[in-house]
């Protein structure tokens, strides 16, 4: 009969309440440009782009988060747009 495996190999030594109370004080250093409103109801919307339209999308969005150091989506980009664009 096998014996149980050995696993203190793979126990955590780490303390993990750094690491929390770090990603905390990254929230609340966060500095959001305009606020959207919190918990809108959300339906999807499929649209085909033309490709030149959609790397630039990709671009942008990568450009934004890597200026920022905050994640941005092509969704908040072409839902501000279309806010802009819509006068809302």
């Amino acid at each position: 009969m096998k014996s149980k495996p050995n696993t203190d190999q793979f126990k955590n030594n780490k303390d993990l309440t750094s690491f929390l109370e770090g990603g905390a004080a990254d929230a609340e250093n966060r500095v959001v440009e305009q606020p959207v409103v919190a918990r809108v109801h959300r339906e999807q919307k499929v649209f085909r782009l033309p490709l030149d339209l959609i790397n630039a999308l990709k671009r942008e969005t990568y450009e934004r988060s890597m200026a920022t150091g905050l994640r941005v989506t092509e969704m908040e980009l072409v839902e501000k747009a279309l806010r802009i664009f819509l006068k809302m």
